[in-house]
């Protein structure tokens, strides 16, 4: 959402406050003159910023599409859970900075985004019949969080608000390790069947967009990360090319299946 303030001088400040790929809510002042040529741009960006929010948060029901195909296959054996369980530790330390900030919109947004991820968490451990990693993967999270926010407030109180922020968004750039996990997989299975393409090509879209607008709001913070996202993302989609998918077609590219081509 974008909140329009008082103009102050002859600066009109905004609050512009930005869920990301994997949802969470960053906070960055964009500051333009108050000059009449620049309110079309003000309002384009104010439409965008709005837009961008209500997409990231449509974007929170994609992996809807997996837990349907586990439900068609009937397990989630040879799935990986990864990128269902780095998110929530993203999610959870952009909630707590929205706690120490006041920021109820982060607040809301990522308190929904984990009680739906848990239920992605739900799905796959009822699917998956070998529930070891998983658990490992949940004990890691909960280890994690409690050792971040340990590490918060020990610091400063001037301080643990910036502090909080700065590990959720490198939390953000550390959540990239799951889709560099599913391309090694990919690549010493030989084949894209667990790599759901619906989500790849929502995520393409995602960071895309915000990689955009971090560019034409100034702010490189954003537009550094998604591009980073963007390029893990254009891998993950060469693999489906390189590595087609075993018993399904992929969207738009065509590829696969490849047993029907072993027939």
């Amino acid at each position: 959402s974008v909140q329009l303030s008082k103009y102050r001088d002859m600066t009109t400040k905004f609050d512009v406050c930005i869920p990301n790929l994997k949802e969470r809510i960053i906070c960055t002042r964009v500051f333009f003159v108050r000059e009449e040529k620049n309110l079309p741009m003000v309002a384009w960006l104010s439409i965008f910023a709005v837009w961008l929010t209500a997409f990231s948060i449509s974007f929170t029901f994609l992996p809807v599409f997996q837990v349907l195909d586990w439900k068609r296959r009937g397990t989630a054996e040879g799935f990986s859970s990864i990128n269902l369980v780095l998110p929530c530790l993203m999610m959870g330390c952009w909630l707590r900075h929205g706690f120490m900030t006041d920021d109820y919109v982060n607040m809301f947004i990522n308190t929904t985004n984990l009680v739906i991820f848990t239920g992605y968490i739900s799905a796959f451990a009822f699917y998956q019949p070998k529930r070891r990693y998983l658990l490992g993967q949940l004990l890691a999270l909960f280890l994690s969080l409690f050792v971040i926010f340990q590490y918060v407030n020990a610091q400063p109180d001037e301080l643990a608000a910036d502090t909080m922020g700065t590990i959720a968004a490198a939390m953000q750039i550390l959540s990239l390790g799951g889709q560099v996990y599913e391309i090694k997989r990919a690549i010493s299975f030989g084949h894209t069947e667990y790599i759901p393409a619906e989500l790849q090509f929502g995520i393409f879209l995602l960071v895309t967009q915000w990689t955009i607008f971090g560019i034409l709001i100034g702010n490189y913070y954003i537009a550094v990360a998604n591009f980073a996202a963007l390029l893990v993302n254009i891998a993950t989609l060469s693999m489906y090319i390189i590595y087609p998918p075993l018993t399904w077609r992929v969207p738009i590219f065509g590829t696969g299946p490849q047993e029907k081509k072993k027939e």
